[in-house]
C-alpha cells in the first residue's frame, strides 16, 4: 500500500467516523456504519484503528483541538475593542456550535467527564483569558464594576449554545419549520452580542441588592 492510498484511505475513514459519531455519539456509533461510508471492508478499517475507543478519541482530540484556540482569542489583538473582539467571538462560536463539533463535545463531556479533564491540561495554565481579559476591563473602567467575569462567562456561553442544543424544541414551540428556525438563528449572533454589549456598559440593576 503506498503513502498516497494510505493517507486518502484515512482521511476518508476519519470523514465517516466524524460524520457517525457527531450524529449518534459514541454508544451509537456502529464500526459497521462507519465502514460503509468509507466505502471499505471492515477488515481494512480495523487496519487504521485498532477499536471503536481508538477511533473515537481521534476524533474528539481533533474536535477539541479545534475548539480549544477559541478561548484564547481574548489576548490577541491588543488595539481592537472589547466590543468587536466579543463580536467576533460570538459570530465564530456559534458557527462553530453550527457545525456540530461543539454539541458533540458537549455530549461526550456528559456522558464522560474525564475526556476533558485528562486532555485540557495544557489549556489550564493561569486563569481563564475570557476571565483575566474582562477583570482587567473593569480596573480600566471600560466595562461595569459591579459584573462578576465569570457570570459574564457562563451566560455569553449559554446564550450562545442553548438555542442551537434545542434547536427542534425551539421550531416546534414556535410553529415554525427547520428551514425557518435556521433563517432565525441567521441573526442572532449580533442580537446576542448587542445583548452582552448592553449588559456590560450599563450600570443600574445588573444584581438585587
Amino acid at each position: 500500500m503506498n503513502t498516497e492510498t494510505s493517507i486518502s484511505t484515512e482521511e476518508a475513514i476519519l470523514v465517516a467516523a466524524r460524520k457517525v459519531f457527531e450524529s449518534k455519539g459514541f454508544d451509537g456509533a456502529r464500526m459497521q456504519e462507519i465502514s460503509d461510508r468509507a466505502g471499505i471492508n471492515r477488515a481494512l478499517l480495523h487496519y487504521y484503528f485498532r477499536s471503536k475507543d481508538k477511533m473515537f478519541e481521534r476524533i474528539f482530540d481533533e474536535a477539541l483541538e479545534r475548539f480549544m484556540p477559541l478561548l484564547s482569542t481574548w489576548d490577541q489583538d491588543p488595539d481592537e475593542s472589547w466590543e468587536l473582539k466579543l463580536k467576533r467571538f460570538v459570530r465564530t462560536f456559534i458557527t462553530f456550535l453550527k457545525a456540530n463539533s461543539m454539541l458533540f463535545l458537549l455530549r461526550e463531556i456528559i456522558r464522560k467527564p474525564d475526556l476533558l479533564t485528562s486532555r485540557t491540561k495544557k489549556y489550564r495554565k493561569g486563569l481563564n483569558k475570557f476571565v483575566l481579559y474582562f477583570e482587567r476591563l473593569k480596573q480600566e473602567g471600560q466595562i461595569r464594576s459591579d459584573v462578576d467575569s465569570k457570570h459574564i462567562y457562563i451566560i455569553m456561553h449559554s446564550l450562545c449554545s442553548f438555542p442551537l442544543m434545542n434547536a427542534i424544541v425551539f421550531s416546534y414551540s414556535l410553529r415554525i419549520s427547520t428551514k425557518e428556525y435556521d433563517e432565525l438563528m441567521a441573526g442572532y449572533p449580533e442580537i446576542v452580542s448587542n445583548l452582552l454589549i448592553q449588559l456590560l456598559k450599563h450600570q443600574n440593576n445588573w444584581t438585587s441588592k
